[in-house]
């Protein structure tokens, strides 16, 4: 190949790769990027198939609580009534499965009727168990309007 065709083939190879980088450009790498504001999608967890929020219910946040195999407690019983001055109550029914004394804390989240939170998370409160203790766990809601609740559990911080 002679000097002219090197530069003639360097010419026509710097010319595609020309086109090449606008049209990348041009187009995005072939995503469409909009503007302004999105709507929301729901990204799911194969990891994390029950991560919805369950209205009415009690989880426990931490993995070394929760594991089956050696759960260190047990929800014996959980629910809410309406107190005298018209809120909320929402309630829990704890058991120490183990042979050694724990400290959890506890918090209640409260919502109205569409299942829409209508306070915020209550401040983790802090229970001692003793070995194979069972202990109850109340909160309320601040406004009457509350209708369902949302109790979580984690270790002692």
């Amino acid at each position: 190949m002679g000097p002219n065709q090197e530069t003639t083939t360097m010419k026509h190879l710097l010319a595609i790769a020309t086109v090449l980088a606008t049209a990348l450009l041009v187009t995005g790498c072939g995503k469409n990027y909009a503007e302004g504001p999105q709507q929301s999608i729901r990204v799911d967890d194969d990891n994390a198939p029950n991560a919805r929020l369950n209205l009415d219910s009690v989880v426990i946040l931490d993995k070394s609580v929760q594991d089956a195999r050696s759960s260190k407690i047990a929800i014996e019983r959980h629910g809410a009534r309406t107190s005298p001055t018209g809120t909320l109550e929402a309630f829990a029914v704890v058991r120490n499965r183990t042979d050694f004394p724990q400290q959890l804390e506890f918090r209640a989240t409260f919502f109205d009727a569409d299942g829409v939170p209508i306070e915020g998370p209550s401040g983790w409160k802090r229970l001692f168990f003793d070995p194979n203790m069972i202990q109850g766990y109340n909160e309320f809601s601040t406004k009457p309007n509350s209708q369902h609740y949302y109790i979580e559990i984690r270790e002692a911080r």
